[in-house]
This record gives structure tokens, C-alpha cells and sequence, in this order.
């Protein structure tokens, strides 16, 4: 006889979990019971479900696997619907595990009692409630092959905490191995015909070449071929910017003279991403529902090729196993035209990340100049982690990626990712520094985890843009209502201080010429760091400034 949330832990280490997220919770007190005597699973006691959501989605990012949290019933669940979500806009596959009521007390309007089917059922792959013990482990297999198959996202599982107590006899536990689907041998050959007959093609790369070797797979073709690549939102690091391939990032808002140049193409070749309305500009590049180049999609879930724009080839295959086989044949030398069209938009996207502006200004530093500053000092191995808002535009323009440097972002443009995410990312590797970007508005909502790393003995270093605003609703009160601004600006805490208090090395920059110190002192430090950025409003983004705008607008 086996207790059943014993059971439950035997089907995660048989699946190969070994690490997960939780805020504790007496709906799933068998469960913490079990996991307390097995060793297989490191347990990450977070400070809050949306943390312990994040630092999940993290984890699978950098590991290719899904990652899974643990969370009570009621308010737990709802705090970790931020990830939920998250998991399904950044196709990051996701297991949420959630108490629930006895069984017997169910649909009685029990005390944080919930109907996770119709609260999470429009936004989950699969979401199923074990009400007999024996289906536990064959549940757990099933909602791991959902978060991982096809287009990855979140699965949730239900677990009645009597069940959790339940003896189960002879109940095996099974793991389902994801397919993964490679592109018939016509299309291939299809394909290679259309990127030999185009003068100016362009590969469009996504997340699902995050893990598992896919940079070096990406990178193996467009050398091969000749072939110009740009990221897709948030996925900067899929190929060094100082590579001669590198087009670009299509992020929030992308440069226009980086847009002039890639619109110039003849053959878009999206591979691992969705091609969703940020990373086409608004569904203008390639454009929807009728794309002006000709348009190829790769993506392993046939239901989303060509959903929402006409393509030339549709290509329902795990893009790693595309790449293999594109890659097998390539040309012995790629074209002169595509070398000179690489040329061509490389030279754009590395002028724009050139940083020439002043490095302060009248209310605080211009956060370009520390990005600068840190990009120079930093290694080639770190992961930087950031959060959402418009301190991020600096970092994805002047910051160098890929070759080693990973990036981990919301596509999602969730607030209170970064500080999780790096959290977890130094516990996954803590060889590696690990570097978090966030604004002041993120850090209040989730810079508690703090007192994870400080706990789980990771060791991040946090900067917090601070300049005194949630400065991207602050930006477009200015686009839209220029001169006309509420509900933005922010009363802040002394971040440095907070970090003391916590027990992690707290630095405060408030001139240009404390920068490099401080970057310097943070890289040489062996626990968790803050370093507060006393940072310029009126410099409120990366392309403009309060000023311009209301310029703009007059």
C-alpha cells in the first residue's frame, strides 16, 4: 500500500522533476509531508504563489522541461494565475499543482473553494481534478505531456486533500514521452528552392529554440545559408549581436530603422514562434492576414500554423528537428546576395545598439549609460533576467546578447517576473552570475523573494531602475493626453536600505560617476545585491523623452 501523495511524488521524480516552487498550504499537507523524505526534489519555499509561478516558468525556460509549482487552494491558486497566463503567452510549458476541498465537501461552497475547470479552462492546455487516488500518477503523467506537447503552456491538477491521504494499491506510475514531429523530406526540399530563389530572406526566431541546443542549431543554418536572423519579443539571445547574421530584435516598439530593413525581405522564415501581434509590430510584419513577403511558419502545434495570416508553407515540426534538417541541405557556400542583405541589416542593428548619449541629466542618471556600463563589465556567461516596463527598452538596445549571455523575459509583459526569475536562475546555475533588471513598480510587487535567495542561498544581483513612476503608463498618459498625467507617480522606499535589511549587500547610485563602482562592487560580492538607480523621468524610454513627446503632440 502506498499513501497516495507519496505517489504523487514518485510520478514527478519519475518524470524527472527535480526542483519545485511552492508557498506552503494545509490543502496539500501531505504532499509537504512526503517531499520532506526524499531527497530527488529540491523544494523552494517562495514568499508568494506568484513568485513561486515565476520562478516555475524560469526554470523551464532555462531547462527545456516544464516547470511545476505547488500552491493551496482559494488565494493561492488566484496569485499563481499570473504564471498561468504568463505560460500560455510565452508557450513555456507549466504544471500547477493546487489544493482543494475534501471531496465530500465539494460544490457546497466550502471555504476557499473553487472550480479550477471554469476558473482556469479557457486559458490551460488540460486542467483535471483527482478525486480517486488510483488515477494520481496517470494524471500527472498526462498533465506533464500537456504542458510539454504540441504549443507548449499550463497544465493544472486538482488534488482533493483527503485523496492526498488515500492508500493506492498497485498503481503504476507512467511517464508519456512527448513526439516530436519532423517535416516531410518535399517540404524541405520545398523550402531550400524558395530561400535559393530569394534575393533578401530573413529568419525569424523564437522561444521554442531556447533549450536543447536550438542557438546552435539556428545559428548552424543561417551561416549555412546566408541567412539574416532577428528574435522574436524577449528572445534577443537566440544569436550574439556581434554575429554577422544578427538582424535585430523584434521588441516592443522596435527601432523604425531597423523595421525599414527588414521589410525589405523577400522570405520571412518564422521558426519556434507564434509570429503574435509584438513581435509582428502589430501584426505589420509580416502583416495579417495577407503578408506582403512570402511567409513560412515552423511550429510543432499544427492548429496554430497559418491561424492568422496566409503563408506559402505551413510546417507542423519540432523546429529543432527542422533546423537538423534544413541544415543537411545547405548549399556548400551561401549566395553573395545573401551575404551582402546580412551585411546589410547586421550593420543597422548593431549601429542601434551603440550607446552616445549624456550619461545623466537634471532629475537622475539615464539609464542607458548604466546598461552601457554594465554590458561592458559584465561576462559572456551571465543570464539576465528582466522585468516589464520601459527601464527594459535600454537593456534589449544596448545590452549584448546570446553567445552565452541568456535572456529571461516576460513575452507575456507580466510585472513582477525579473526578481523571481532570477532567483531561480541562480538556484538552477549558480556558476553563473545572474543579473536582474527591474523598475521600481516590479520590484514592490515581488522583490520580496529577496528573502527566498537569501534562504535558498542564491545569490542575484537586482538593479531597480527608480525613477519615481510606472513609467510606461506615465509614457502613454503623455502620447495621449500630453501634460495630462495621474495615478503614476510612486512614492518609493530606500531600495538600498530594504536590501540591507533583508541581509544582502544594498548600493545606491545617484551620479554617473558611481556606476562602474558600484557594478564592480556587486560583481565581486558573494551574496544577493540591490543596486537602486536614481534614474531620469524625464528620459522616460529608450526612443523618446517626456519633452519630445509633448512636443510630438502639440
Amino acid at each position: 500500500m502506498t499513501r497516495a501523495a507519496d505517489l504523487l511524488v514518485d510520478a514527478l521524480v519519475a518524470h524527472g522533476v527535480d526542483r519545485l516552487f511552492c508557498v506552503p498550504g494545509e490543502s496539500y499537507l501531505s504532499v509537504l509531508d512526503a517531499l520532506t523524505a526524499r531527497d530527488e526534489i529540491d523544494v523552494v519555499t517562495t514568499r508568494h504563489e506568484s513568485g513561486a509561478g515565476f520562478m516555475a516558468l524560469a526554470d523551464a525556460r532555462l531547462t527545456g522541461r516544464p516547470g511545476v509549482a505547488f500552491v493551496s487552494r482559494g488565494p493561492g491558486a488566484m496569485n499563481a494565475a499570473i504564471a498561468v497566463h504568463s505560460s500560455q503567452q510565452d508557450a513555456v510549458p507549466l504544471v500547477l499543482f493546487i489544493g482543494q476541498v475534501e471531496r465530500a465537501h465539494r460544490n457546497m461552497g466550502a471555504f476557499q473553494e473553487i472550480d479550477y475547470g471554469r476558473v482556469f479552462g479557457p486559458m490551460v492546455k488540460w486542467v483535471a481534478e483527482v478525486n480517486d487516488a488510483s488515477r494520481l500518477a496517470d494524471t500527472v503523467a498526462t498533465a506533464l505531456h500537456a504542458a510539454a506537447s504540441g504549443t507548449p503552456g499550463p497544465a493544472v491538477v486538482v488534488l482533493p486533500e483527503d485523496m492526498l491521504d488515500d492508500d493506492v494499491t498497485g498503481a503504476p506510475v507512467t511517464v508519456n514521452r512527448v513526439a516530436r514531429a519532423a517535416a516531410p523530406h518535399d517540404d524541405i526540399e520545398r523550402l531550400k528552392t524558395l530561400i535559393d530563389e530569394a534575393k533578401r530572406p530573413l529568419i525569424v526566431a523564437g522561444g521554442l529554440l531556447k533549450a536543447n541546443g536550438g542557438e546552435a542549431a539556428l545559428r548552424s543554418v543561417a551561416e549555412a545559408f546566408g541567412v539574416p536572423v532577428a528574435a522574436a519579443v524577449r528572445h534577443a539571445d537566440l544569436m550574439p549581436g556581434d554575429h554577422p547574421n544578427y538582424a535585430g530584435h523584434l521588441t516592443y516598439g522596435a527601432p523604425a530603422e531597423l523595421l525599414r530593413g527588414l521589410k525589405h525581405s523577400d522570405l520571412v522564415i518564422a521558426v519556434g514562434t507564434r509570429l503574435g501581434d509584438v513581435t509582428t509590430q502589430g501584426y505589420a510584419f509580416p502583416a495579417a492576414p495577407a503578408p506582403e513577403q512570402r511567409v513560412v511558419q515552423v511550429w510543432p502545434d499544427a492548429a496554430a500554423v497559418g491561424s492568422v495570416r496566409s503563408l506559402d508553407m505551413g510546417i507542423a515540426a519540432d523546429p529543432l528537428l527542422f533546423l537538423d534538417q534544413l541544415r543537411a541541405v545547405a548549399p556548400e557556400t551561401p549566395s553573395e546576395d545573401h551575404i551582402k542583405w546580412c551585411a546589410e541589416l547586421h550593420a543597422t542593428a548593431t549601429a542601434l545598439r551603440q550607446w552616445t548619449g549624456a550619461a545623466e541629466a537634471p532629475d537622475g542618471i539615464v539609464f542607458g549609460a548604466f546598461v552601457d556600463a554594465f554590458d561592458r563589465l559584465l561576462g559572456d556567461e551571465a543570464i539576465i533576467a528582466l522585468d516589464a516596463g520601459n527601464f527594459g527598452g535600454w537593456v534589449q538596445k544596448h545590452m549584448r546578447f546570446g553567445g552565452g549571455r541568456a535572456m529571461l523575459a516576460p513575452a507575456s509583459g507580466a510585472m513582477g517576473y525579473g526578481v523571481p526569475a532570477a532567483v531561480a536562475a541562480s538556484l538552477r546555475h549558480p556558476d553563473r552570475r545572474v543579473v536582474c533588471f527591474v523598475g521600481d513598480g516590479g520590484f514592490l510587487m515581488t522583490g520580496s523573494e529577496l528573502a527566498t535567495a537569501m534562504q535558498s542561498g542564491a545569490a542575484p544581483i537586482l538593479v531597480v531602475s527608480d525613477n519615481g513612476s510606472y513609467g510606461t503608463i506615465r509614457m502613454h498618459q503623455e502620447k495621449h493626453f500630453p501634460g495630462r498625467v495621474g495615478m503614476t507617480a510612486l512614492t518609493n522606499p530606500d531600495f538600498a536600505a530594504m536590501a540591507t535589511a533583508y541581509g544582502a549587500l544594498g548600493l545606491r547610485v545617484e551620479t554617473a560617476g558611481e556606476i562602474e563602482e558600484a557594478i564592480t562592487t556587486a560583481l565581486s560580492a558573494d551574496r544577493p545585491v540591490v543596486i537602486s538607480v536614481k534614474t531620469s523621468l524625464q528620459h522616460i524610454s529608450a526612443a523618446a523623452t517626456i519633452d519630445s513627446l509633448r512636443t510630438a503632440n502639440r
